[in-house]
């Protein structure tokens, strides 16, 4: 019974971080940037290569999990990758953080399977680490391409680094080690050993597989170089004088990693937050360019896509007829 009214407590206090957090956001957002959203001309043609880029980095990150889970000796195809990770961002818009519908993700790839549902699941982590990694290899590329620094930009900058080399060099680890490394123990566990002797092994992944390596890092700096670009070309279709790709760079990437934290569902409002924030560390800002019309529009190029994702999904395109 504890436990129920803790979970209960944690649930109602991420709720109130979520209607905190919109509102103000919603207070904060000035009027004339409000009537200037809706009475500015718009590139239409830009907006839609925005959303074009934020398609492109999701289709991306469904095929980096299909190579993971194709590397883990369970079969796969790209189209049914596509729908499961469709199903994934769709409810990632309605759980706490960016990565809480990875769970029905891996749930519903699980079914598939009646040998590899460990394994399965554990490529949905590994993924989602994989991709934390290649958005903070972006971050630190973009903030050490800039010649100058605010003192939390260079913080960020900094962090950024280090959490990326030391992932770096663990995975360095595997690759090169991982051979010597026995889990044989964990099965010797009551109860949970197997699983936690395969799940390890899961982990374990990227031994002796460097170009898996590449291959899945690559995918994950693509995908989030799409999402910055796509920022970009937002600001671009809107304001005549705005911030460079660079700089777009220096923001997006940090702001993006504070979104997975699971404070609201889908990250909502955290994000839009991070970025306007973050904007106001640029050394200059071209007079009345603001982030936060900017977020509210690339929030909104997320949200159509899992729309997108939903037609996809329950069309039965590319549904697999059988059990892998």
């Amino acid at each position: 019974m504890p436990s129920t009214y803790a979970t209960r407590a944690v649930t109602f206090l991420k709720f109130a971080a979520l209607v905190g957090i919109v509102a103000w956001l919603v207070s904060t957002f000035p009027r004339k940037d409000a009537e200037f959203l809706f009475s500015q001309k718009k590139n239409w043609l830009l907006l839609s290569q925005s959303l074009s880029f934020v398609l492109i980095a999701h289709l991306v990150s469904y095929w980096r999990w299909q190579i993971l889970v194709n590397a883990l000796n369970v079969p796969m195809r790209l189209l049914e990758a596509i729908r499961l990770g469709f199903l994934g961002t769709l409810l990632n818009q309605v759980s706490f953080g960016a990565v809480g519908g990875d769970l029905f993700k891996a749930i519903e790839a699980a079914r598939r399977t009646n040998t590899r549902r460990t394994e399965v699941v554990a490529s949905v982590l590994v993924d989602r680490a994989m991709g934390l990694l290649g958005l903070l290899v972006v971050a630190s590329i973009g903030l050490s391409l800039a010649s100058e620094l605010s003192p939390r930009l260079l913080t960020i900058k900094w962090a950024a680094i280090s959490f990326a080399g030391a992932a770096l060099l663990f995975i360095l680890a595997i690759v090169c080690c991982g051979k010597f490394v026995s889990f044989g123990w964990l099965g010797k566990i009551p109860w949970i050993g197997h699983t936690m002797y395969r799940l390890a092994n899961a982990c374990m992944i990227f031994q002796g597989r460097p170009r898996l390596v590449g291959e899945i890092l690559g995918a994950s700096m693509c995908v989030h170089f799409c999402m910055t670009v796509s920022c970009y070309l937002i600001s671009a279709s809107i304001y005549d004088s705005h911030p460079t790709m660079l700089e777009h760079f220096m923001t997006i990437p940090p702001a993006m990693a504070a979104a997975t934290l699971p404070l609201t569902p889908g990250g909502i409002g955290v994000q839009e937050a991070a970025i306007s924030r973050l904007f106001l560390e640029l050394p200059e800002i071209p007079s009345g360019y603001s982030a936060l019309i900017m977020a509210t529009l690339f929030r909104l190029f997320l949200m159509v896509v899992p729309l997108i994702g939903a037609v996809y999904y329950f069309s039965g395109i590319g549904k697999s007829k059988s059990a892998m």
